[in-house]
């Protein structure tokens, strides 16, 4: 049988036209995949970088955070101290001590400000206890406050008031107008400062655990464990100015 020329050529075109035809569907499907997983890659590379943009914020809040509570205790740590070294300076010593030298010289001023310095630096220690509200510092404030109001009626005889909450203010003019005898026994021997005195050396001991224990949790921030103060601490004036 013999075929035309006209029907050989029309099955070529036809064939042609059907491989053409296969061809456009064939790359307009790898188009539109290859649409997709560029899309696809960009909302992924995208999520990631929203990830990490959160994951940074989160890590410098945390750091931050840690730097102020470092800094808290910190400022608790010195207050602490200096609670102590002017106990020991108003402290009764068997020679030279600073109610002889008062006694020699009829003067009382180093006294007096050795008191205003501890008064001072004592009300900051219980402000910061406060500010704290951790179990161990709310124990640590109670027991100050103890003392301070056992010693309410010896205090006031050489012009210290204990507040209600705690606190000690001082009249100057009764301060410096009490006698070297007054100021011995109330401040000098084993009383309200030298128990104050001892009690802050606790506090001073917490504080500074507490700093390493912040300090590892910077390079450790999922576990806090290590804190020694249970509790978690309210809201304070880390940078505060009351040196």
């Amino acid at each position: 049988m013999r075929v035309t020329r006209n029907y050989r050529n029309s099955l070529v075109n036809f064939r042609k036209s059907n491989n053409n035809s296969q061809s456009s569907l064939l790359q307009s499907a790898l188009s539109r995949s290859s649409t997709s997983s560029r899309a696809s890659r960009l909302a992924g590379l995208l999520g990631n970088s929203r990830n990490t943009s959160t994951n940074s914020t989160a890590n410098r809040n945390f750091i931050t955070s840690s730097q102020k509570s470092q800094k808290f205790y910190y400022d608790m740590q010195y207050h602490a101290k200096q609670v102590g070294e002017y106990a020991e300076a108003l402290k009764t010593k068997k020679k030279d001590s600073i109610y002889d030298k008062a006694r020699e010289s009829g003067n009382t001023d180093e006294i007096v400000s050795n008191i205003k310095s501890f008064v001072k630096q004592y009300n900051n220690m219980l402000e910061d206890l406060e500010e704290s509200g951790t179990a161990s510092d709310r124990i640590f404030r109670n027991q100050l406050s103890g003392m301070s109001n056992s010693a309410e009626r010896d205090l006031e005889l050489t012009g210290v008031t204990r507040m209600a909450d705690g606190t000690l203010v001082v009249d100057e003019k009764k301060l410096e107008a009490a006698d070297v005898d007054t100021l011995e026994k109330v401040w000098g021997g084993d009383g309200f400062s030298s128990k104050a005195a001892a009690k802050a050396g606790s506090v001073e001991a917490t504080a500074e655990r507490n700093i390493e224990a912040e300090r590892s949790s910077i390079y450790s921030p999922f576990n806090r464990s290590n804190l020694y103060s249970s509790g978690i601490r309210n809201t304070g004036s880390y940078f505060n100015s009351r040196r």
